[in-house]
């Protein structure tokens, strides 16, 4: 019994200086290294410049400013990727919004949420068989694009069980999942206005929202951190939350778009 406290005593010893070593390197370095994914206008990298905006990036900028440290961009990673990069500890963050679902949340902690996004269904400007009639979607012989290893993938199999999922691989983005919608490998995905707006802007006026039907999804966006970085997500939940209260988020979201869902403040001051 002696031997095996020892044992555990000496486990969780090197597991806390592990977790302290990752804190440490952001304190130590001052800057927290970045992964993110491309989803405009979330985030958006130039082609030409490689130069990243956003509003993610932007969010960023003044999460830095309330901790005194720098924000770097290290690694772009996909959606259904990014937790092998907290994993390995090539990045500290991932700094791009996601969905959370109960299988992210064994692997990572989230901070947020950031804004929210109401998610209609989406389909090609001539398709008619979804006006009115969501539940038209759950049947065999339709096609929902996602991401694999994602949580579009649960959330259009727990929605509409019956309907086929066409999984793309896991660096796919959310213009990924529009050329399938475009191309007729798939027949319908969800998409808030906000992106929906970016996405024309490159693809032209060529999907639609469903007509008579409401939104089918509402998720708040979070950024995720390896799982026991708890000091670490909550210093940046504090810095989000002066973000939120303070104003400059709203401020922020307005630049992209009037459709997020804000978070709501702490408090409001009566007059």
């Amino acid at each position: 019994m002696k031997y095996l406290l020892i044992a555990f005593l000496l486990i969780f010893s090197c597991s806390v200086q592990a977790e302290e070593k990752a804190l440490e390197r952001v304190l130590s370095k001052g800057e927290i290294r970045c992964g993110y994914g491309i989803s405009p206008p979330v985030l958006v990298v130039d082609p030409n410049t490689g130069e990243i905006s956003g509003l993610d990036y932007d969010v960023w900028q003044e999460i830095g400013k309330e901790l005194d440290v720098r924000i770097i961009w290290a690694e772009e990673a996909g959606w259904g990727v990014y937790n092998e990069g907290l994993k390995a500890g090539r990045y500290d963050a991932f700094c791009s919004q996601v969905w959370p679902n109960p299988t992210r949340l064994k692997h990572s902690s989230l901070a947020g949420p950031v804004v929210s996004n109401a998610l209609k269904a989406y389909v090609r400007k001539d398709d008619t068989r979804f006006d009115g009639n969501l539940e038209r979607i759950n049947q065999s012989d339709i096609k929902i694009p996602a991401v694999d290893g994602d949580v579009s993938v649960t959330m259009a199999k727990n929605r509409f069980p019956n309907a086929q999922i066409l999984a793309l691989p896991e660096m796919a983005t959310v213009a990924d999942l529009f050329m399938s919608v475009i191309t007729k490998k798939a027949d319908v995905m969800f998409l808030d206005e906000s992106f929906y707006q970016e996405l024309s802007k490159v693809h032209g006026d060529v999907l639609r929202p469903a007509k008579d039907t409401a939104p089918v999804f509402v998720y708040g966006g979070y950024y995720s951190f390896k799982q026991g970085e708890y000091q670490l997500r909550d210093m940046v939940n504090i810095a989000l939350k002066r973000i939120i209260d303070d104003g400059r988020l709203e401020n922020i979201a307005l630049r992209y778009s009037n459709k997020y869902l804000l978070p709501t403040k702490s408090y409001e001051v009566q007059k």
